[in-house]
């Protein structure tokens, strides 16, 4: 089973808050026009990043301007259409699913007004798709930028600690930065940042994995290809402290990407040399 990152939509991956309000009976932050799709800055970054090391993406978002007649479940199908085609034509996956709530109990459309187990903060949507797709919830994580999508994740059973809240006034201000925690802790890593440089720790499950000579040699050797087949700028390479060190001239994003591509490859040799990973965060084949 593959973890996921459920993601919330609006003012999440899509810019909503800032747009013009609707015609009635659409209220102020929803988004009725396929046309005004706007990806939020470093979410297709932040996206790519996800899914390179692993993660499913599954969007989860109320939807009530549905009970309030301002669309359709057609229009709303169409909009998720619009925002996994912009998200591809920036750069990032596709998304693995989008579940929507069109239920809100002051609705006007009596067929949706009412309130319903989807509805966030009820884990319905969430509870759906990890049945649906076959996800694991004790892996998985999420992010959203309402408190309800923390309650959300929360009661399908994820653990606060992966329910993270971003926004301008928040710790994690947009969806790139909170991918960059979810990678490192999913990849083992530790990230430093400098002015020019970030270098990334990668820590064995087992101490004094590096010691021995083999392994650590073939793990450097592999930095070093891989590094050079994806035109990564590599400045700092070693182990310190039972840790490897990988240190490259470019942003955070592409140092994770970077030490999740040499765990991968160096996890892949060490279980067929050992029958078992060398770093933490492999999620392998199931």
């Amino acid at each position: 089973m593959r973890p996921a990152v459920f993601l919330d939509r609006d003012d999440t991956l899509i810019e909503c808050r800032r747009l013009p309000a609707p015609a009635s009976p659409a209220k102020a932050g929803d988004l009725t026009d396929p046309a005004l799709v706007r990806l939020l800055p470093g979410v297709a970054e932040g996206l790519a990043s996800l899914a390179r090391v692993g993660f499913a993406l599954v969007v989860v978002s109320n939807q009530g301007v549905v009970a309030r007649g301002g669309a359709t479940c057609e229009r709303v199908e169409e909009i998720n259409r619009g925002v996994d085609e912009a998200i591809v034509r920036a750069g990032g996956p596709r998304v693995d699913g989008f579940y929507f709530c069109p239920y809100h109990p002051l609705g006007s459309v009596a067929e949706f007004s009412r309130d319903h187990e989807w509805r966030k903060p009820a884990p319905g949507m969430i509870l759906a798709a990890a049945s649906e797709l076959g996800l694991d919830l004790a892996r998985s994580w999420l992010i959203g930028d309402a408190e309800r999508d923390i309650q959300a994740g929360i009661a399908a059973g994820l653990s606060a600690s992966r329910c993270l809240l971003i926004g301008e006034d928040q710790k994690l201000p947009d969806l790139q930065a909170a991918a960059e925690v979810v990678v490192a802790e999913a990849s083992g890593l530790r990230v430093l940042r400098g002015a020019e440089v970030s270098a990334v720790d990668l820590r064995p499950l087992e101490d004094g994995a590096l010691d021995d000579a083999r392994t650590r040699e073939t793990v450097l050797a592999s930095a070093r290809s891989i590094a050079e087949q994806h035109g990564v700028p590599l400045v700092e390479l070693g182990v310190a402290s039972g840790a490897l060190r990988l240190g490259v001239r470019a942003d955070r994003l592409v140092a994770l990407a970077f030490a999740a591509e040499v765990r991968r490859a160096t996890n892949a040799w060490h279980r067929a040399r050992k029958g078992s990973a060398l770093w933490p965060g492999d999620f392998g084949p199931g």
